[in-house]
């Protein structure tokens, strides 16, 4: 810790001197940093500050070019030395002396400048055993003052001999050496306006530096040279010419300077009343403004088809549908379409028909969903003909369901009306529980008010008990 507050002492001193030479001279660079190693990392795999040795380190640091350096550093230390790959080591005294070439990422100037390095260095231990590694690293300078920099670095060196790859952490000063450059020519300036003649666009004529030289004569910031209206102020778009009434075009070519108007009327106004842009006698909604291409008339949903002729007019559509949509594209407007959503026939209103197939499922299901005799109890074997209802509603997602259930004469006909509107609600509570919105069915009993053949015969009574599934839409 001696050794350490020492070198860190040291530093700030050297910090405080000052530089006066300039960047272009400071050819040399030397740096002195404090480093810490650590050669068992590698071999225990488990980072140790414990394992840590100290000492010095030279760098003597040449500039070959604006993204090149040579470095050549010399350290002298002590550190822990694996001695077998059990994690068994010795302490020692060591001394290397590496080459390496740093490649730059920005320019010494900046306040602060990494790099990156890769060379090839000797070690010496203990005065006798010598052996060679391959350094790579990172480097981070930040500028104190013009040549003095905090010199940060780190790097992992590839031991060429086993058990000799290590970490090595380094903090110190790097300071730039050079003579100060010989103070530059005074630059020429032929018409005296404060602007080298190198820099100056029009150099035989005093002009304003803002101008790279170039005069301007009326002051409205662009060089007489571009102005087409050298003696009046005017604007940068009318290439310096003035335009007093504001409707974008130059006062020299406008034949009513004082009162705006249109290119295409040569700067005179027309009579707009709603100041669309399109003359009265040409707009077909004089007093609402519109684009140009729909005459004048406003679109307020952008689909091309004026207000006044947009049967949607708040939401687009096309030109074939007088302005409405046809989300589902069957041909049929949206507003005229009883499923939007779902393509059909015109001839259906736009909903998809039942096919033949679907219908025959429905007749089925009104023969042969059976109950618990005399309950409304769902029998299992009805489960599966329910389950092809369920899919004909889900295929048709617009149309609705009306559930109806009927008994045969047999018994009071007050307690039929009772199992008939109980039998209905059970198919209805059973497609519920799998999903279909409540709102799209309703069930009805009719007990045995709608035969449809005679009680008299048992075929005909088991015939009328039956529950009906009949698709529709609103």
């Amino acid at each position: 810790m001696k050794n350490l507050f020492f070198l860190l002492s040291l530093l700030f001193a050297l910090s405080l001197t000052p530089a006066h030479a300039q960047y272009t001279g400071a050819k040399d660079g030397l740096a002195l940093r404090y480093t810490a190693s650590n050669y068992l990392f590698p071999v225990t795999e488990k980072w140790d500050f414990d394992n840590l040795g100290g000492g010095l380190e030279i760098e003597y640091i040449r500039h070959l070019s604006p993204a090149l350096n040579l470095g050549v550093p010399f350290k002298i230390y002590r550190a822990y030395l694996p001695t077998d790959e059990l994690g068994g080591f010795q302490q020692d005294a060591l001394m290397s002396l590496d080459l390496l070439l740093q490649l730059k990422l920005f320019r010494e100037p900046a306040f602060i400048y990494p790099y990156v390095f890769a060379g090839f260095g000797g070690n010496l231990e203990g005065l006798s055993d010598v052996n060679y590694s391959v350094p790579l690293g990172l480097g981070l300078n930040f500028r104190l003052q013009q040549h003095t920099y905090l010199s940060l670095k780190g790097e992992y060196r590839l031991g060429l001999d086993d058990l000799r790859d290590n970490l090595q952490l380094g903090a110190g000063l790097l300071l730039l050496l050079g003579e100060a450059d010989a103070k530059p020519p005074k630059p020429t300036d032929s018409d005296g306006d404060g602007v080298p003649d190198e820099n100056d666009l029009c150099p035989t004529t005093a002009g304003l530096p803002a101008l790279y030289g170039c005069p301007d004569a009326d002051g409205d910031g662009i060089p007489d040279g571009e102005d087409e209206c050298p003696q009046e102020a005017g604007l940068a778009t009318l290439k310096g010419c003035p335009d007093r009434d504001k409707d974008g075009i130059a006062d020299k070519n406008d034949e009513c300077p004082d009162q705006a108007g249109p290119a295409e009327r040569n700067g005179c106004p027309i009579n707009d009343a709603d100041g669309d842009g399109v003359p009265d006698e040409a707009d077909e909604c004089p007093n609402q403004p519109g684009p140009q291409a729909l005459a004048g008339c406003p679109d307020r949903d952008g689909d091309g088809v004026a207000d006044k002729n947009d049967r949607c007019p708040d939401v687009a559509g096309s030109l074939v549908m007088a302005g409405c949509p046809d989300t589902d594209g069957d041909g049929l407007s949206d507003p005229d379409d009883r499923c939007p959503e779902t393509a059909g026939p015109i001839a259906n209103r736009g909903c998809p028909e039942i096919k033949k197939e679907d219908r025959q499922v429905l007749d089925f299901a009104m023969k042969n969903v059976q109950f618990e005799t005399g309950k409304a109890t769902l029998r299992a074997s009805s489960y599966p003909i329910l389950e092809q209802v369920l899919e004909i509603l889900n295929r048709y997602p617009d149309y609705k369901l009306r559930i109806s259930g009927h008994t045969d004469s047999t018994g009071n006909a007050e307690s039929n009306q009772i199992l008939s509107q109980n039998r209905a609600k059970s198919c209805y509570e059973y497609l519920v529980q799998k999903g279909v919105t409540p709102s799209r069915m309703s069930y009805t009993g009719y007990g045995e008010s709608r035969p449809i053949a005679n009680n008299k015969y048992a075929s005909g009574r088991e015939q009328n008990r039956r529950v009906e599934f009949d698709i529709y839409l609103d």
